[in-house]
């Protein structure tokens, strides 16, 4: 049983990601932008049951309230996910479209109405997300979204948010 919260959008649905749909959230992973941009996640992914292990973590980490993994579902297809972690004491965001969905306004979309959700029942006071310098439309669309760069290093921007 899920405890992973329903989230909509005007276009989308935020809900878990379903045993079904794991052979699309792999699509997600290692597809070339996505390895190029979340690099970190793909070395955890990439061990035969790392991605069962990944899903099953977040559902762990729902339970205690520290971090929730949605999937983002359109007409019952998985568009991308949208994943939150270490809610009580460091709020971090990161996130990723299907190759084939990308461009469409979905994450865009996902992210708003996740801010949304969390902020409003203060399961934080701010977020930080870190996004590669080449991520230029990831970061752009974080700062529609009111996300603010704090600081920058030499391959990465830093970016925050404080949620109402």
């Amino acid at each position: 049983m899920s405890v992973i919260p329903n989230v909509s959008t005007k276009h989308s649905l935020l809900t878990h990601v379903s045993e079904e749909d794991m052979s699309t959230l792999r699509e997600i992973f290692e597809d070339v932008e996505t390895k190029r941009f979340l690099p970190e996640l793909y070395e955890l992914l990439d061990a035969p049951a790392g991605l069962q292990k990944f899903v099953s973590t977040f559902e762990l980490y729902s339970q205690n309230g520290e971090g929730y993994l949605w999937g983002i579902y359109c007409d019952d297809t998985l568009l991308g996910f949208v994943a939150v972690i270490d809610l009580s004491y460091n709020p971090s965001l990161f996130y990723a479209t299907h190759p084939a969905y990308r461009c469409h306004g979905y994450m865009k979309g996902a992210i708003s109405a996740v801010l949304d959700y969390i902020g409003k029942r203060s399961l934080c006071h701010n977020i930080s997300t870190d996004v590669y310098k080449a991520n230029s439309t990831s970061i752009h669309i974080l700062q529609q979204l009111g996300f603010s760069v704090y600081k920058e290093d030499c391959d990465k921007v830093y970016l925050s948010k404080v949620l109402a």
